[in-house]
């Protein structure tokens, strides 16, 4: 069976352990079926419980025009303070699809996103040159990151790649001279990301080297071309960076999206050679996230640790592994009570938070509660700022 086949019988779970972990090895997967996100969508509006961590979960997925007719028509019965998550999918539509539904999304895109999206499908190559070039220059003199600004230069440079108004060799010569450099410019990085989308397999050398960079947008971005390979060749290069503190995290989230004989095969290599416990719960959380009955040899044997680091929900992940492939384990029930307590109390500080928050929440660049922080520390966003 394939990793899709294993995991539809779950997409939907009243289990609320096995749903997140679901979502979470969905969330950078390239593959998922379009009716899979439809599907997880009217799940979220159904069931409130389970709301927010599916509208975090899906947004690197297709929204197509049944998830935005589903948005459009629960967006208004949602409370304003909470409805950000929601809004915040309509960023990935395509233009055309946008437009198409103008007129009820009007409340909730701005009107230079509007203008962006009419300049796409209708502007000339002299004129879409420009405005990534404008975008790109303010993006590189701006005191902070601007998410916004980053979004828009990303849909240029898709309109380019869509149109072949680029050519690999413009792409090449660009990291080439980014390549000499300590850190990468916003043409650099979207280089990266349009290596990404023409599937430029000459650059999977270049992007797995990358991943010792310390630079997180840089990193997600090469994280997010080389798992759209979706291939062996991808693996054998990335391999090596499991093996360095520097570059684990990104190199595991690598590996763990491709769901290859492989990938198993190099992800319980790196386990046993890993000596951090951190190291080797990020290892363990990407076999199970493979769903292979390969790696339990080696789950089995890590969940005989006296202690874990915090920087996985470990229980969680190999309580969900084992119910998904319907293995036994003594200690199964032990692992779900715990997993089940930590969820819990996650959930309740979550929600004492949101009470004391005086205006309405909004981030734009939202993280999962089980990715690598932002501040840098090397811990799951839920065990660091997100706590």
């Amino acid at each position: 069976m394939t990793f899709l086949e294993k995991i539809k019988p779950h997409l939907i779970s009243d289990d609320i352990l096995i749903q997140e972990t679901v979502l979470h090895a969905l969330h950078d997967y390239p593959n998922v079926p379009e009716e899979w996100t439809v599907a997880l969508l009217k799940e979220a509006f159904k069931n409130k419980e389970k709301q927010s961590s599916i509208l975090i979960y899906v947004e690197k997925q297709t929204i197509n025009e049944e998830a935005v007719q589903i948005l459009l028509e629960n967006l208004p019965k949602m409370d304003q303070s909470g409805n950000h998550l929601a809004i915040n999918l309509l960023d990935h539509l395509e233009p055309e699809l946008a437009l198409k539904y103008m007129e009820p999304l009007k409340r909730y895109i701005n009107e230079d996103t509007w203008a962006l999206y009419k300049l796409i499908l209708h502007g000339s190559k002299e004129v879409i040159y420009e405005e990534y070039a404008k975008t790109i220059n303010t993006l590189d003199r701006a005191d902070s990151f601007q998410h916004d600004l980053f979004i828009k230069a990303k849909k240029l440079a898709k309109c380019l790649v869509q149109n072949n108004w680029i050519t690999p060799e413009e792409i090449a010569s660009v990291i080439e001279d980014e390549l000499k450099e300590q850190w990468f410019s916003f043409s650099g990085i979207l280089s990266v990301y349009m290596i990404g989308l023409l599937k430029l397999s000459q650059f999977i050398p270049v992007l797995a080297d990358l991943l010792v960079r310390d630079d997180d947008i840089l990193l997600e971005e090469a994280a997010f071309a080389l798992i759209g390979f979706q291939n062996d060749d991808v693996v054998k290069e990335v391999a090596p960076y499991l093996k360095k503190p520097e570059s684990i995290i990104f190199a595991t989230s690598v590996v763990e999206n491709i769901k290859t004989e492989l990938a198993v095969k190099v992800l319980r290599e790196a386990y046993r050679a890993a000596e951090e416990l951190g190291d080797q719960d990020l290892l363990i959380e990407a076999l199970c996230h493979q769903l292979s009955k390969a790696a339990l040899p080696e789950i089995s044997t890590h969940m005989e640790n006296e202690y874990l680091s915090g920087m996985v929900d470990i229980e969680q992940v190999v309580y969900s592994y084992y119910s998904i492939l319907e293995e036994q384990h003594p200690e199964l029930e032990e692992w779900k009570h715990a997993a089940f307590e930590s969820e819990m109390d996650y959930r309740n500080a979550q929600e004492q938070t949101n009470l004391l928050q005086s205006l309405p929440i909004r981030n734009e660049n939202q993280v999962g509660r089980n990715d690598p922080c932002p501040c840098g520390s090397g811990k799951k966003y839920k065990k660091c700022c997100g706590k």
